[in-house]
């Protein structure tokens, strides 16, 4: 090394001789808010898996309710339809709940 670098080292503090630093349990601070819970859960993960099957069913049955009607079907098809919405409504309502 020049004297130049040596003394520019020494200026800003640098030391040979200074350990590294230790590598542990870091909390990354992008992800500091969504690890606001004790035990490490994630906050944005709040609803359970059975009651997002559960909005899942409660749209699928909305859809298939509405746009049957929408589609103006023949009437046996369109009331076929609309009972299959309305009872993955009902599943999902009750899902929903209970989950």
């Amino acid at each position: 090394m020049n004297r130049e670098a040596k003394y520019i080292k020494k200026l800003m503090g640098w030391c040979p001789n200074a350990k590294a630093s230790e590598v542990g349990s870091q909390i990354i601070p992008a992800n500091f808010e969504e690890y606001d819970r004790s035990g490490g859960e994630k906050a944005g993960n709040n609803l359970s898996r059975m009651r997002k099957i559960g909005l899942l069913l409660t749209s699928l049955g909305s859809l298939v309710s509405v746009s049957s009607l929408a589609l103006d079907l023949k009437d046996n098809v369109s009331l076929i339809m609309v009972g299959i919405g309305t009872v993955l409504f009902l599943i999902g309502v009750v899902l929903y709940i209970k989950g």
